[in-house]
Order: C-alpha cells, then structure tokens, then sequence
C-alpha cells in the first residue's frame, strides 16, 4: 500500500519487545485511500475518537479535512509510521502552540520513545512552536499516560467532563512539552554518546 510518495522524515531503529526494528515516519496526504485506512484502523479502536465521530467515516474525514468552496483544506498535519503501524497528527494549530496526538495500531508502545521524540523535535524545529499541548481523556489505558508522561509531557490541567465515550461524559487530562524540554533531549543524548 502506497500512503506516501515523499521519502520518510524519520528513520530510526527502535528496541521493542520483539526486538530491534527499523521504523520510518513519512507525510501522510489526505488522499481517499489513506483517510479509508486510517478509518479502518481507528475503528478498532473506541477510545481513540469520541462517540459522535466512531463508525461515521463523514465526520472522522471532517474532523482531518474540510472544503471552504471547491477546495479542500487540511485542519492539521498527518505522519504516519511504515505502513500504518501507527499514525501521528496535529490539530489545532497556533502561532505557538499546536495539539499533538498518536496512534499505535498495534498497541504497542514499548521502544517507541525515541521515535516519538524524533519527531516532536522535527515538528519544533519545523514549526517553530513554543510548546505542544496534548489532551488525555481519564477513560483510555494507563501505558497512554505512562507513554505521554515519559516523553516529558507535564500535567498541566484537567479539563472536565468534556470527551463523551460510551454514552457517558469524561474528564481530560491537558498535558504541556515546552521546546527546551526538547532542546534538553538533544544535549542528553550527545552525553551519552
């Protein structure tokens, strides 16, 4: 399956549980096919989307893509890892701030640290953000929390019951990563060298 023609952003080799595995991180356009597999993706997933948007593929494609007249507009950035192993995305971005967000398709999160690192510091260096915000909502799994947090994300705030999951409203944890953290892995990992 073709997701990209654009050559990956981020290569790296990442020590999983399973053992070392080369992982890329490439663009991802809003093309049909690719929103139709992220989409059959994500919907194995109930904790990734709130109740109005899982197993309606108009509005999961509303929430990533809009039209203002005939033309088609992005409402954020979109990476995805090797072949849909897993996707990264931004939305709501500022001048200096932007709201990250990840998905691993196959749940794992073990040994993708690093990786996820990487691409926080291309998207600060890119970008130019100030800091990148995340919002956690209290209904997924704790290695979601323990993942964001070993990133260096801070707690930052909780934002009541605004993510509706099975019927039900929730609380959201909002989490910061500010670019010196990020500029602080670099000097960490040259001194390890």
């Amino acid at each position: 399956m073709q997701h990209t023609t654009e050559a990956p952003i981020i290569t790296m080799v990442c020590a999983e549980p399973g053992g070392d595995v080369k992982r890329s991180i490439y663009p991802m356009p809003f093309t049909p096919e690719n929103m139709k597999t992220f989409f059959e993706k994500a919907s194995q997933f109930r904790t990734l989307f709130t109740d109005d948007i899982n197993g309606d593929f108009k509005k999961f494609a509303e929430s990533f893509i809009s039209m203002r007249g005939d033309e088609i507009y992005a409402n954020g950035l979109c990476w995805v890892i090797d072949d849909f192993v897993g996707v990264y995305y931004m939305t709501d971005i500022g001048f200096s701030d932007a709201t990250v967000h990840y998905s691993f398709f196959d749940r794992r999160h073990l040994g993708r640290e690093e990786l996820t690192r990487a691409l926080l510091r291309y998207v600060f260096e890119k970008y130019g953000f100030r800091r990148l915000s995340t919002e956690v909502p209290m209904y997924v799994s704790k290695p979601v929390f323990s993942f964001v947090m070993n990133l260096g994300f801070q707690k930052e705030g909780r934002k009541r019951k605004s993510k509706l999951y099975k019927g039900e409203w929730f609380d959201s944890m909002l989490f910061g990563l500010l670019r010196e953290q990020a500029e602080e892995w670099d000097s960490t990992q040259s001194t390890k060298k």
